[in-house]
């Protein structure tokens, strides 16, 4: 078994909680990855990759990502979001909606962030919220981030509601302190919810409760689907059998595989999938995707 499964995660969990949760259901060898993190306090999409797809975690946790979130005003905790310690409170003066989504426009685009003291990137092979617990004084290195939307949903006096679109590895606790900073005040993340991972909504996503092997089976995406912002073509068995020997395409090759950093290949029948890459106008395989559990050459 192999593809993705788009799970809703309920708030108070992991989402290695929710690995846990299916290991079980499937048999104890599969393997099993995850397209990016989300807080135990926040509920919402998680896509889950099962068998060889997990192979390609890495161009997955690369999607874009949209959120609902809800932002209080006036407070300031250390961990940036309700379950943190409050270490300021003020009061919040009226505000229009104006104003606010004034303020919103202003953080759009491309710019740096500093993700929160407590968070899971790792400083010199440490994580943070451990160093945080400690005591110990670090400063976190801003990372490049692209808010492409946001937009306020609702205010309602000390909370808005936003939704918002942003690239990967963008921190929605940041953005509720850079919120608070663009209209004056003191800020933290009340609620999340992730809508969507790229092209994968939570409307389509399985509930974990009483989830079974058959409605695993059901709603399984298929690899072709999960890297579907990817090129791909088929190539004929010949051609399969020499990306699996470590040998070039070079004659016949669709130019938009050439064009393209990465795109996925499969064989004419589908037993052989390959991650590509374009090297010196030819076309080699980064990695085996899968191969139907066959030995190579």
């Amino acid at each position: 078994m192999r593809g993705g499964l788009a799970l809703y995660k309920p708030r108070g969990i992991s989402s290695f909680d929710v690995i846990r949760r299916l290991r079980p259901i499937l048999l104890t060898k599969t393997k099993l990855g995850h397209a990016g993190t989300l807080d135990p306090a926040a509920e919402g999409l998680i896509l889950i990759l099962v068998g060889e797809a997990s192979r390609v975690q890495h161009l997955l946790k690369d999607l874009d990502k949209e959120y609902e979130a809800v932002v209080r005003l006036g407070v300031r905790t250390d961990t940036l979001d309700a379950e943190g310690k409050t270490l300021e409170e003020v009061e919040v003066p009226p505000l229009d909606e104006q104003t606010i989504r004034n303020a919103l426009d202003r953080l759009k685009g491309e710019r740096m962030q500093r993700p929160p003291r407590y968070s899971a990137v790792k400083i010199k092979g440490r994580r943070p919220y451990e160093m945080a617990r400690a005591g110990e004084e670090f400063e976190l290195p801003e990372r490049r981030v692209s808010i492409y939307e946001i937009a306020l949903l609702s205010w309602q006096n000390p909370l808005l509601e936003i939704r918002t679109r942003v690239s990967s590895g963008t921190y929605i606790r940041s953005l509720a302190r850079e919120i608070g900073d663009e209209l004056g005040l003191p800020a933290s993340l009340a609620a999340l919810c992730r809508t969507r991972i790229g092209g994968f909504e939570l409307k389509d996503a399985l509930p974990l409760d009483n989830i079974t092997i058959e409605g695993i089976k059901k709603a399984m995406i298929p690899i072709e689907k999960l890297l579907s912002h990817l090129p791909q073509a088929e190539v004929s068995e010949e051609n399969a059998s020499r990306l699996l020997q470590g040998k070039p395409l070079s004659q016949g090759v669709n130019p938009k595989l050439l064009d393209a950093p990465s795109s996925v290949v499969f064989s004419t029948d589908h037993r052989q999938a390959f991650l590509c890459e374009p090297r010196d106008g030819k076309l080699w395989s980064r990695r085996l995707i899968y191969n139907n559990g066959e030995s190579v050459g």
